[in-house]
């Protein structure tokens, strides 16, 4: 990071927290943060109705892998991989204007070639279950089982994997891969932001806490 620019990507498991901590620490950061919103982003970009961008994006084909954003600039023809290619030069025009937090899309990767700071969340499977039960509306709940909960975010723990090491050449939560890897089930939501603001405080060499 530059002294002037603070840009932070979160990968996570599933039910890790990972928007909660990224929409906070980017508010105590004072600067963008970016999750959902890409789905509107990238409607905008491909005209894609808004269903159609958030069942496809952050997702892998069953076909043949391969590491689409290895030196990536180029159109992909298929309606799938324009999304992803979208998303791509957003997180690219984003990250070279403002400070942000980037929740996801292989951000980290994305940007592996300018100074930011990778973080990596992930908690048990029991903490993520209870914790995603617990965000259910009242009449979802009563339809949802905790084993039920768990295969989702099973389900939803490969399919960001898939996605991730289908368009990149790194491992999904390998901790060679990023700059922090935080239980959330030991930190909290508010300890993980702590602990991010403590490292970011440490690599810029300047105080960002407040008094």
């Amino acid at each position: 990071m530059t002294q002037n620019k603070i840009i932070v990507t979160i990968g996570r498991q599933f039910g890790s927290g990972g928007h909660e901590v990224g929409r906070r620490l980017a508010t105590e950061l004072g600067i963008a943060f970016y999750d959902h919103e890409f789905v509107d982003m990238a409607v905008k970009k491909t005209g894609f109705h808004a269903d159609y961008v958030k069942d496809n994006e952050e997702k892998a084909p069953d076909f043949v892998s391969g590491a689409m954003f290895s030196g990536m600039e180029m159109y992909q023809p298929s309606p799938y991989d324009r999304i992803q290619a979208e998303e791509y030069k957003l997180i690219r025009d984003i990250a070279a204007k403002e400070s942000c937090v980037i929740v996801g899309r292989a951000a980290d990767y994305i940007l592996s070639d300018q100074s930011h700071v990778s973080i990596f969340l992930f908690a048990p499977m029991e903490d993520r279950v209870k914790r995603k039960m617990a965000l259910l509306k009242p009449e979802d709940a009563a339809k949802m089982t905790p084993a039920a909960m768990e295969k989702i975010i099973k389900q939803m723990d490969k399919q960001r994997k898939r996605y991730y090491e289908y368009y990149t050449d790194m491992k999904w939560g390998a901790r060679d891969s990023y700059d922090l890897l935080i239980n959330t089930s030991r930190s909290g939501i508010d300890g993980a932001v702590k602990i991010i603001r403590t490292y970011i405080d440490e690599c810029r060499g300047e105080s960002i806490m407040p008094d």
